[in-house]
């Protein structure tokens, strides 16, 4: 039989374990409910230009992966997938864009900001490049401009 201090220590190590680290906790529920928890986000960046004249040159990476670069003619989409960090930072990504004399970055991803605006169905975050500026958009029919170009 075990003692009163075993069994105190016991529970207390399961109870730390489980608030220090709750996606192991509860790891199946939060693969049956995803879209809750919003962990798995992707991005869109497109070039919604005019013409193909210069087509839209991105560069896109994070704190941790380097997505290269990209050239986006009119109607392209460079898009990515991935899940939101639970430890260190977190989740960042940037892309660089770049139409012919101009130039802007832009925060595609910051996790306290478009974490939850683009936690709704698809989970889903769309940048679009256009002739005035960048816009961003969470379910790809109402934009908002976002940055303009340098």
């Amino acid at each position: 039989m075990a003692s009163t201090f075993t069994v105190f220590c016991l529970i207390f190590l399961l109870s730390t374990t489980t608030y220090l680290n709750p996606v192991l906790a509860w790891r199946p529920t939060l693969i049956e409910t995803d879209k809750l928890f919003c962990i798995k986000y992707r991005v869109h960046v497109m070039n919604g230009l005019s013409s193909n004249e210069n087509p839209l040159f991105i560069h896109c990476q994070s704190r941790d992966d380097n997505l290269g670069d990209h050239t986006l003619n009119v109607g392209g989409d460079f898009n990515f997938k991935f899940r939101i960090k639970f430890f260190g930072p977190d989740s960042w990504f940037t892309c660089e864009m770049m139409w012919g004399s101009k130039h802007q970055h832009v925060d595609v991803f910051r996790q306290k900001v478009e974490g939850s605006m683009c936690c709704v169905d698809g989970n889903s975050c769309y940048w679009r490049a256009q002739d005035d500026g960048i816009y961003f958009s969470t379910d790809y029919t109402e934009w908002i401009k976002r940055y303009d170009w340098l």
